[in-house]
Formats: C-alpha cells, structure tokens, sequence
C-alpha cells in the first residue's frame, strides 16, 4: 500500500503548533500564579524604595582555614544595582519561547533584579538582618500543575 501526494511537513506542523500553543498556555498559568505570590508574599509596610545606582564593595579577609589560611584576601565586586521599588521582581517574570528548539522555560529576574534566584532557592536576609526562608514562587506553581501538564499541552 502506498500514500501518495500528501504534505507531512502541513500535518505534523499543525500538530506542532498545537502542542506549542498548549505549552505556552501552562506556562502563561505558571507565571500567573507566580505573581500572584509574588504579590502576597513581598508586602513591606512602608513599602521599600531604593535610589537606582550601581554599587561595588572592596572585600578584605583573612581566612582561619582552606589554602590561604593565615594570608590576607582582598578583592572588588563587581557593580550591583541597589535600587528597589514594589512589584520590581514580580514584573521580571516572564515566558521565553526559544524559536527552532520546541523549548518553552519561564524566567524571573534580569541584570538588576539578580537577586531572583536567591529568593526562590536559597532565601535572604532582610536589611535588619532578619533572615527569611526561600518563597518558591515559580516552583510551587510548577509543581501543583505537573501531573497536568501532559494533556494540558496535548489539548492545546
């Protein structure tokens, strides 16, 4: 048996698209609720501002342990942004669709919101010096959805 003159390139770019369509739109729900944490977790009252501009620190140490136990360590950081505003992290949450590769990855933080990461995984500490457990708010809304996310994406 033999099929003739048919398009597969149109067929299966069709079902292509549709899964694509499909992971996008979880997604789009994983980001929704992210800000939505965001929001409820990161009230300060006052609500903190920060002026913008970029900040180095020269660091200087002697270390009690390690290969240069005894000598002093000294070295500049590099430049940081220092400015905040409410709703700065919550606003850097975004989809990333990489063109040819199928791929679709959601992103939080940017070159001044670096520290988006050390509040999702590792927690920070407060200007008071208060210490502050990580807030997942990319992680949780992946993982409620996960067991979902198959025919989420099949359904389009």
């Amino acid at each position: 048996m033999r099929i003739e003159n048919w398009n597969s390139k149109e067929i299966f770019g069709a079902y292509l698209e549709k899964a694509e369509n499909g992971a996008n739109n979880v997604i789009d729900e994983v980001i929704g609720k992210a800000k939505q944490i965001c929001r409820g977790s990161f009230q300060h009252d006052p609500p903190i501002f920060r002026e913008g501009k970029f900040s180095k620190a020269h660091v200087s140490f002697t270390p009690k342990t390690g290969k240069n136990k005894g000598q002093l360590v000294q070295f500049d950081t590099e430049k940081r942004w220092t400015g905040r505003f409410p709703g700065q992290l919550q606003n850097t949450i975004r989809r990333v669709n990489k063109p040819g590769s199928s791929s679709v990855r959601a992103y939080a933080g940017n070159f001044k919101v670096y520290y988006a990461l050390m509040v999702e995984k590792t927690g920070y500490t407060d200007k008071n010096g208060k210490l502050h457990r990580p807030i997942h708010f990319l992680q949780a809304p992946f993982h409620a959805i996960k067991r979902s996310i198959v025919s989420k994406v099949a359904k389009g």
